[in-house]
Parts: structure tokens; C-alpha cells; sequence
């Protein structure tokens, strides 16, 4: 279920700490060249499924194993944070075995991994796998060789005791081969400077998850002790996956492979397409994963159409950039839109969507000079990682090297250290915590069609638009164009929109929003239309509305381009969309220049004050264009009220409005059964004063109770729609929930 993924590249001096050198050079899995063939392993003689594979408390799991072996196989299932359970098989019919799992109130969360096995006619057994997963994975990107080589067991099992403090449960081992090391027993690298020790890592690591619940993804690449030609490199791979999968397969630990190359550009997506293919010939049950950069936003809807690929997992880009020009770039808010965008792509295929924060720190970040990074860069990281709608989980990169080896090996430093270390472990609290206002997805959702021009346009104004929202307060979602199967193979463009893509948005009842977008191709243009004319509904923010190639403008939003600039300084309401008359309610907008636009048959609901369609509803088909004149930033700043009124009169979903907040804001909405649970989390410098008010539509006319989560204590009781008025502290988060009363 996860990936990851790309190169880096001006790396730093390998020569300075173990760590940098784990950064300079590419990581890895590998396999020996005594194994299981790849048409062995692709004709296993066993296959496990498992039925749902993903799970509620109280939910059965019903097992079914199938083998061609007359030998009866035996199965156990990796239970998080216990261990290797057995499962009891009864026959089902020939060759067919069944079992079930119950998933019991209070059970620990994570991924569960089933594994049965027969005797193989080899001396090896036939292995199945199949994983379950129940609430949210906690994960590390475990760095294989920094544990203490004296006695490396014992600190593999302190290094899980630990991560298994703040809820860890999953582990990416990552890498298994470096230029100089390997660190499991191959016959194919290398091995002339690793000793026997080194080699005793990925067993022994895997013998200590098995023990403690913790599922492994094995980070695989190709062989990195010798200098392999790039075009060879996944050849490469293939066989040290294959090696690998025959030296530790058998482990009930090991649930798949990650992908060690990352990688940003949508050319990145064959790559992982055969790298996943092939990890599912050795075994289809093992899990995939990888995890790419956010520079090129189109990568994640072309992920999202590798049916092989299980895992996403999007990078924060917060901390650590190995690029000078790029460092520090990104603030720590950041964290939730790159997540939000695998989070969008992933839903497509049911992927699995990991959010991703770095815990230590590079260079102008690190404390002490050794990459470890102070509190709030570890905490804010991970704050604006819960908001993530529908997340999945969570996981770090890298608290084995940092937060616990560096720390380890310079105890002199541990008063330092010790904050870092409360970061992650207050941080997986709030996690857990502000998970309970993010667990829903949203029906806005800031759409990214294909272009070639996706780089430029996600950086000037999509962030922005995120901004926007923030500061209104209103969550969004991030949906990437996501082509078909056979349009998914770079460099061809696509040409035909994506019926499961359609298929979803009108299921969910998506509302898409577009931020300052002229035009789109083909794709999107079909998609845009079908979507409106089947009951959809898209608001297109200025000064730039998109054309089509399949449709006209004029008609889909109801509006054409005069051709000349004017200066604009209020905007009068006419009416709303559900035909209340405002009777001229005006709102200044400072001076801003913006093209002019005409109605070609859409009804304009605002004006500016030279007349010109300022905001214009368009109905085509069954659904609605709107399209809002100004970007979203100004509309954010100058008319908030009107775009949130704007969206209720639309339909849209939403229970509260969030009032006060700031682009340094992230926040979370949830409805619960008799109310919402909202996140406001503050990332700026300065207290923040908000005012949580529910919305008419959503009170059914009793009591409301506001509880503070984090506290447990009720706060108020009010009626109506009177605010509750609350404070945000710099760097903190706050967690309110509502519960009406409706019997009073």
C-alpha cells in the first residue's frame, strides 16, 4: 500500500557523520542469488485474501487461503504491538481453507498481516500474504545501520520499545545497501567491507518486529556496492527484491516493499510502475510503496492510476532539502497541502495515504550541528499533518537515525535532545487527537487539471488558494487530474477525461474549485463538462476563467471577456444564488485591476461598481459554473462572508464557520452524529482569537454542549447560533467539539 520516491542530488559530504552518508548515497532492499525464481515465486502454490481490508472496530475479517498443495498450511496473522498469533484454518472446499479475525473494541491499530504457509517442493515453503489495515499506521523510515553493533539486537528491540511509546507500529527498513555496506546476508553485492555483523541487521531487525507487531516494508534499489548503468538499474532491483523476498519472506513482519529511488516528474511513474508489478509477480501480497516529491503536483494523479502501487506517501519538504535554493522554502502549513494532494489521488484507487514530516534538521535547522532539530520545527510539522483529510497515518523520517541514535550516541547532549524527542511524542497525541476533526474528506476541493504548465500554475496560484481558504476557514480538499490506465505512460498526452474519475465526483458530490485557471485540454474539458451537465458544480475563481476545447465558455459559465482591463473598487450584491435580494450590500475592495467580463446568460449575483459582472451563477445542464472575478486571496480577504453564504446557497457541506483564523492556520471539520468536531491549529507567532459559529442548517433548535477534546471538560452550553469564542496559542492547536442536544 505505500511507495516512495526520487534521487537527490547535490548531496553532502559523505565523510561528516554516518547519517550524511546514509543522505550522499541511494538505499535499498535486496534479495540473494539463491532464491525463489520470479516465475517460482509468480506460481505460488498458496494465496491468501482477506475480506474487508480495511476495518472498523467490531467488523469480522473473514480469511481464505487457497493452495494447489495437499498439505494442509498453516497460518498466523501479526497482530500490532502483540505479535504472531496463530489462526485457526477450517476446509472450505478443495485446496480452499477459511478463518476469520474479529477486530474487537479497543484492538490496537495499524496494518495486520495475515501469512500462511505449505511446504515447497524446493525446501523453501510457499508463503501467502495479506494485510488488513484498522485506523491509522505510525510509521519510521528505520535507518538499517545505526544501531549499536556490539550488541545490535537488544538495541533494535530499545529502538522499538521506544517508537512503540508514541503508537509506532510500522516500519519502512530503509536502506539495506549503501556504496559501502550491506546489511543482510547477500550473495549478489558486494559484501568484501560489511562485516558479519553488518549482515546480521535486516534479520535480526525483522526477528525483532515479529516479536513486537510491527509489520517492515523493505526499502529496495538496486546494488549500490557496485556502479550499475542507470538503464540497468532496475534489472538491478528486480534481483535484490527477489533475493531478498527468498532470505526473508518468511518473516510474518515483512509486508512488501518500498521504493528506494524517489522521484518528482510524471516520468517517475513507469518507474514505480514496474518496480510494483514486479513485487507483486514475486508475491501478490506484498504490499507497495513509495514516496515523491511535490515539485511536479501531476505525479500524483499519475500515481494513483498504478493499480499496483498500495502506498502513497507525500514528502513534507519542510526541514531537510539536500538543494541550497530550496531550503527552508516551504512553511510548516505546507505539510498539510502536499498531504492533502496524495490524500485526493490516493481515493481514487483506495490507495493507502501516509503523511510525511521530517524530524531532524538540516544545517540552519539543526541543533548541536547533528541534524537533530528543535521542538516546534518537529511538532508544527506534525500538527498540519493531522488535518490531512482522510489520512491514513503517518510517518517519520527519520527518528531511528536522529531522535533516537544521535541522541543515544551524544548523551551529553541530552537535555538538548529531550525536547526533540517530546516533539514526536507530544505531537502523535495531537495526532490521534485533531485524526477525530480530519477523518472525513471534504466536498470543496481545489481541482488540478493536466497541462503543461501544472508547475507554474501550482506554485503562483494554487497556493495561494489554499491560503485563501485557510483564512476564511473553510478545510479543501486537493483533487489531481488522474488519467486512464493506458493514458498513464509519459511522455504521451492524454486526450480522454477518466470515467472513474467522473463516476467519483458526482458519487461524492464533489465541488471543485478552480484558482485562476485560462484554460484547459482535452481531458479536462470533457470532464469539466460532464461534470456540470450531470449535476456538478464548479466555482472558478479570476481574474482568469478557464475555456475549453469541448465546450465554449459562454455557455458552461455563462460569461465572455470584454477584452479590456478596469479599476475596481466595490463589489455590490444583488442577490444570492437561492434568490435572497441583498439590495445593494456593498464591499470594498481597496483598488484592485482586473479584466472586464460581460453575462453571455449567466445571472450575475455581483457587480463591480462600473457595472461589470463581478460574480456570475450559471446554470448548465443539472449543475452549476460559478464564476467569482476576483482571486480567491481578495475574495478571502475583502468579502469572506459572501463566499462562505455563496457556498451554502450551492449546497455545499459545512457545519461551522471558522472565524479569526489566518494563511498560518490549518484547519479540520468533521460532522459527528449530533454535531462537528473542528481543529484549528495556529502556526504563526501571535495568539489568535476565533469565533466557532454553527451554521442554521446543521442546529436542530436544542442545547449545545462544547466540549474542548484535548481537555475532556465541557467549555459552554448556548443556543442559536451564537458563537463560541475561543484562543488559539502561537504553535498550539485547539479541538472543539459540539454536541447538540436535541430532545431540550
Amino acid at each position: 500500500m505505500v511507495r516512495h520516491g526520487k534521487e537527490r542530488r547535490e548531496r553532502i559530504n559523505p565523510s561528516r557523520d554516518f547519517f550524511a552518508s546514509l543522505c550522499t548515497f541511494p538505499m535499498a532492499a535486496l534479495l540473494s542469488v539463491i532464491m525463489l525464481s520470479a516465475s517460482c515465486a509468480s506460481a505460488q502454490a498458496i494465496t491468501v485474501s482477506v475480506a474487508p481490508d480495511r476495518v472498523n472496530a467490531g467488523d469480522t475479517v473473514s480469511i481464505k487461503v487457497e493452495t494447489g498443495s495437499v498439505e494442509e498450511p498453516t497460518a498466523v496473522i501479526l497482530v500490532p504491538d502483540q505479535g504472531v498469533l496463530p489462526l485457526n484454518l477450517t476446509p472450505g472446499g478443495p485446496g480452499v481453507y477459511l478463518s476469520r479475525f474479529i477486530v474487537r473494541s479497543g484492538a490496537p491499530q495499524g496494518l495486520y498481516a495475515v501469512q500462511a504457509s505449505v511446504s515447497g517442493k524446493t525446501g523453501q515453503p510457499a508463503i501467502g500474504k495479506a494485510t488488513f489495515l484498522y485506523k491509522k499506521i505510525v510509521g519510521d523510515f528505520c535507518i538499517t545501520g545505526v544501531f549499536d553493533p556490539k550488541n545490535p539486537e537488544e538495541d533494535m528491540n530499545k529502538y522499538l520499545q521506544q517508537i512503540k511509546g508514541f503508537g509506532g507500529n510500522f516500519l519502512i527498513v530503509h536502506p539495506v545497501i549503501t556504496s559501502k555496506k550491506v546489511y543482510y546476508k547477500s550473495r549478489i553485492c558486494n559484501t568484501d567491507s560489511s562485516s558479519e555483523v553488518d549482515e546480521s541487521y535486516l534479520g535480526l531487525l525483522l526477528t525483532c518486529a515479529d516479536k513486537n507487531g510491527i509489520p517492515v516494508m523493505i526499502s529496495a534499489s538496486w546494488d549500490m556496492t557496485r556502479d550499475v548503468y542507470p538503464p540497468e538499474r532496475m534489472k538491478s532491483t528486480k534481483q535484490i527484491m527477489e533475493e531478498l523476498y527468498s532470505l526473508y519472506g518468511s518473516h510474518p513482519s515483512v509486508v512488501g516493499f518500498y521504493m528506494y529511488q524517489e522521484g518528482s516528474g510524471i516520468y517517475y511513474a513507469p518507474f514505480v510502475r514496474g518496480f510494483c508489478g514486479y513485487a507483486k509477480s514475486i508475491n501478490p501480497g506484498l504490499l507497495t510503496a513509495c514516496a515523491p516529491y511535490v515539485d511536479n503536483p501531476l505525479l500524483a494523479g499519475y500515481l494513483s492510476a498504478i493499480k499496483n502501487l498500495d502506498i502513497i506517501i507525500y514528502q513534507g519538504m519542510v526541514m531537510a532539502s539536500y538543494r541550497p535554493d530550496s531550503r527552508l522554502k516551504f512553511p510548516f502549513r505546507r505539510v498539510k497541502d502536499f498531504g492533502s494532494l496524495g490524500s485526493g489521488a490516493s481515493e481514487l484507487q483506495n490507495k493507502i495515504l501516509l503523511t510525511h514530516v521530517e524530524t531532524f534538521g538540516y544545517r540552519e535547522n539543526a541543533l548541536e550541528n547533528l541534524y537533530i532539530t528543535g521542538y516546534n520545527n518537529i511538532y508544527q510539522q506534525i500538527l498540519s499533518a493531522a488535518t490531512v483529510p482522510g489520512n491514513d497515518g503517518i510517518v517519520m523520517f527519520t527518528y531511528s537515525a536522529v531522535n533516537y541514535n544521535i541522541t543515544r550516541q551524544h548523551p551529553e547532549f541530552d537535555s538538548e535532545f529531550a525536547r526533540s524527542r517530546d516533539a514526536v511524542y507530544d505531537g502523535m497525541k495531537a495526532f490521534k487527537l485533531i485524526g477525530k476533526a480530519s477523518k472525513d474528506r471534504n466536498q470543496l476541493a481545489v481541482y488540478l487539471p493536466w497541462t503543461d504548465f501544472h508547475v507554474f500554475r501550482w506554485e503562483s496560484y494554487y497556493y495561494k488558494a489554499f491560503d485563501a481558504f485557510r483564512v476564511m476557514g473553510i478545510p479543501v480538499d486537493v483533487l489531481p487530474y488522474a488519467p486512464t490506465d493506458a493514458e498513464s505512460y509519459p511522455p504521451y498526452y492524454p486526450s480522454h477525461e477518466s470515467p472513474q474519475a467522473l463516476e467519483r465526483l458526482l458519487r461524492e458530490k464533489e465541488v471543485l474549485v478552480l484558482p485562476s485557471i485560462s484554460g484547459v485540454n482535452r481531458p479536462d474539458s470533457d470532464l469539466l463538462k460532464h461534470f456540470v451537465e450531470d449535476g456538478g458544480i464548479v466555482i472558478a475563481f479570476g481574474p482568469k476563467i478557464p475555456g475549453g476545447t469541448t465546450y465554449k465558455r459562454s455557455e458552461l459559465f455563462g460569461i465572455d471577456k470584454v477584452g479590456t482591463c478596469g479599476a475596481h473598487k466595490d463589489l455590490v450584491m444583488q442577490e444570492t444564488p437561492g434568490g435572497s435580494v441583498h439590495n445593494g450590500e456593498k464591499w470594498n475592495l481597496g483598488t484592485v485591476t482586473l479584466p472586464v467580463w460581460k453575462a453571455k446568460g449567466g445571472k450575475v449575483i455581483a457587480k463591480f461598481d462600473d457595472g461589470s459582472p463581478a460574480i456570475v451563477v450559471n446554470s448548465y445542464g443539472q449543475g452549476k459554473a460559478v464564476s467569482i472575478l476576483t482571486d480567491a486571496a481578495t475574495a478571502a480577504e475583502r468579502f469572506p462572508g459572501l463566499v462562505r453564504e455563496l457556498l451554502d446557497d450551492l449546497g455545499v457541506r459545512r457545519y461551522v464557520d471558522i472565524l479569526g483564523t489566518n494563511k498560518n492556520c490549518d484547519v479540520a471539520v468533521s460532522k459527528t452524529e449530533t454535531g462537528f468536531t473542528a481543529a484549528v491549529v495556529n502556526h504563526g507567532d501571535t495568539k489568535l482569537e476565533i469565533k466557532l459559529r454553527p451554521l442554521a442548517g446543521s442546529l436542530h433548535g436544542g442545547s449545545r454542549e462544547w466540549i474542548d477534546l484535548v481537555s475532556t471538560k465541557e467549555i459552554a452550553k448556548l443556543k442559536g447560533q451564537n458563537p463560541l469564542k475561543i484562543t488559539v496559542l502561537p504553535g498550539s492547536y485547539r479541538l472543539i467539539q459540539m454536541r447538540e442536544e436535541t430532545g431540550n
